[in-house]
């Protein structure tokens, strides 16, 4: 042990000035770090010139029309304004959603379509066309879409041929059913064959309970019946009066 603290290397007074240098020099080292990493422009965040684009986007909202501003700074635009823009950018079959039109039948609709070799199969076109709305069991959704059991039936039994219509041209309105509101759009199938709008509307007529109430007076459809009716070219909101004409809500 040594004798007296000059038998140390260093005193105690030059360990404790160590220490206290030793903090400052760590916290002088971290403040200088903190300022490179803070002053030091990041590669990830570097500034992106948005011009282009935001030219890209003033452009296209100026050759934008039929919308309606709200005072809010909101707008609104009519559904069948809106399909139309959704089809000029090729979000969905221009064939289907017209600009300025009612939906067209797509090349081949009236002399069977895809369904030319054969009958249809009314089953596999409503779950590939139809169920994704109303659902496999044709439930439907509450308060989203109506369902079609028991209600197609509903729709035969005020006039056959308002099925037709329908399915064909589609339907934009509030409806009731089952005594709940709906207030949305059935889009147009008019790009379906005669044949294969005349084959889902049988196997609606004949599924999901409709048939008990339709009866035995049922009259199944015929691609002759679809071709008609096709040629009268109807609107969503027309397909819509005409549903309230024959006394359906």
């Amino acid at each position: 042990m040594p004798k007296s603290t000059k038998d140390y290397l260093f005193s105690e007074n030059q360990v404790r000035l160590g220490a206290v240098l030793m903090t400052v020099g760590m916290a002088g080292t971290l403040i200088v770090l903190l300022l490179v990493a803070t002053l030091r422009p990041q590669g990830r965040f570097e500034a992106v010139d948005t011009s282009a684009f935001r030219a890209q986007l003033e452009s296209a909202t100026a050759d934008l029309t039929g919308y309606t501003l709200l005072d809010d700074g909101r707008a609104t635009i009519d559904i069948k304004r809106a399909m139309e823009l959704v089809a000029q950018r090729g979000v969905v079959d221009a064939g289907i959603v017209k600009p300025g039109a009612t939906p067209a039948p797509a090349s081949g609709a009236s002399d069977g379509g895809p369904a030319a070799a054969g009958t249809p199969d009314g089953a596999a076109i409503y779950q590939s066309v139809c169920s994704a709305c109303h659902m496999a069991n044709a439930s439907g959704i509450p308060g989203a879409f109506p369902p079609l059991a028991g209600h197609a039936a509903d729709l035969y039994l005020a006039d056959r041929t308002y099925p037709i219509l329908a399915v064909t041209f589609g339907v934009m309105g509030q409806i009731m059913v089952g005594g709940m509101s709906y207030n949305g759009l059935m889009p147009a199938h008019a790009h379906l064959s005669d044949a294969d709008i005349a084959a889902v509307l049988n196997h609606l007529m004949t599924s999901y309970g409709n048939a008990e109430a339709i009866g035995a007076d049922f009259a199944p459809y015929a691609p002759e019946d679809v071709a008609a009716e096709r040629g009268r070219m109807l609107s969503f909101t027309e397909v819509h009066a005409l549903r309230g004409e024959l006394g359906l809500q």
